[in-house]
């Protein structure tokens, strides 16, 4: 946004961006009328304090007040006073020929004006005044939406967890019920409750998308490949296999209309709402002890080896070796299955050789490629 071109708002609202001049001679009014006329904000005009403060109370989006001093009934003060109860982020100033030092300290200190400019005011320096005080709104406008924004998106994590958590304590206690069921002095290994809870929550990503599950399965299988080829042990590729199983578990949280749509047709907003699936996916398993490593895989397999990628930025080897494997198994099953993609008729090896050192670690890609052509044999 250029300094001297305020947006119009229409990020902010869907009224149009204004500037309210106030003042008791019609001459004047004008004269401001004409002078911003080429301006991208719309310009309303008030004969009175009176007249002011009831265009503020049915109108939107006032972000720059300016008002006379020297007004019958309601002075420039006054009016300024009122005006920052109905619009308090507006920008308000003082233009008057009643050239009085009290009065322009009685305007900034009483009426809240940022501004006190002496008529005739030099036209340039008064369009560039008000071009500064309504970008000065507008970024304020922004900030606040902004703010609302994030604080709105933690109420809602911290609702979507505190719903997960019962849903998988409710699920957890009916399979302990199962199991003292089948005999009162079996003891129940923590390991087989792990594997109970892996179940259920696998079992409840494919009731909200059938497609998640297939996907799921298939990126779980090559992770498992490909942390095998590298001869991790049985305990580190198992619980690659399970994070790579649950990777998009956070999609739970996830409203309908993100789950039919890739990030390039998202809007800015809906794809700080998608990217925040990795983290509540973390969420949803890192309170069950046997899990947290788990967590910590789903929580960054979103990750880029040049530090572009997302929850957290993470570069190289600060990645766990987890999530750089489940990334990399992710991509292929995309590439794999996507038959619509542009680059679908080039060779999946030569399309992963130019990911390695940008997306993916370089020393996984002797495992992967060995790992794709078992794939395509069968």
């Amino acid at each position: 946004m250029s300094e001297d071109s305020p947006n119009t708002g229409d990020s902010l609202t869907d009224q149009p961006l204004r500037l309210l001049c106030v003042d008791d001679e019609a001459d004047i009014l004008m004269a401001l009328s004409r002078l911003f006329r080429r301006e991208r904000f719309e310009v309303l005009t008030a004969a009175s304090g009176e007249e002011g403060l009831a265009i503020l109370g049915c109108t939107e989006n006032i972000g720059m007040i300016i008002s006379d001093y020297r007004m019958p009934v309601m002075n420039g003060t006054a009016f300024l006073k009122a005006a920052a109860e109905l619009a308090p982020d507006s920008y308000r100033m003082i233009l008057t020929g009643y050239a009085d030092m009290n009065a322009a300290i009685e305007a900034i200190n009483e009426g809240g004006a940022s501004r006190f400019m002496a008529k005739p005011a030099d036209n340039e320096e008064l369009r560039q005044t008000v071009r500064d005080g309504l970008n000065l709104y507008t970024k304020t406008k922004e900030n606040q939406r902004l703010t609302a924004l994030v604080t709105r998106q933690n109420e809602e994590l911290a609702e979507w967890n505190a719903n997960l958590k019962r849903r998988v304590l409710q699920q957890t206690a009916q399979l302990r019920k199962q199991f003292e069921k089948q005999s009162e002095h079996q003891k129940i290994r923590s390991g087989e409750i792990c594997n109970a809870v892996v179940s259920t929550f696998s079992d409840l990503l494919a009731q909200r998308h059938n497609g998640f599950a297939v996907h799921s399965r298939m990126v779980a299988a090559l992770a498992d490949q490909i942390a095998r080829k590298m001869g991790l042990s049985d305990q580190l590729c198992e619980d690659i296999r399970v994070a790579a199983l649950l990777h998009d578990i956070g999609t739970l949280g996830l409203p309908d209309r993100l789950l039919v749509k890739r990030e390039q047709q998202m809007t800015h907003d809906e794809v700080e709402e998608f990217r925040s699936h990795s983290v509540k996916g973390e969420a949803a398993v890192v309170k069950i002890e046997l899990l947290r490593e788990v967590g910590l895989y789903i929580r960054h397999h979103h990750e880029s080896f040049d530090g572009n990628g997302y929850p957290d930025g993470l570069t190289g080897e600060q990645i766990p070796l987890g999530s750089r494997i489940i990334a990399l198994a992710d991509w292929i099953e995309d590439a794999y299955s996507n038959k619509t993609s542009p680059f679908a008729n080039d060779p999946i090896t030569q399309r992963l050789d130019w990911e390695m050192g940008t997306l993916f670690d370089p020393a996984l890609g002797e495992a992967a490629k060995e790992t794709i052509t078992q794939l395509l044999s069968q």
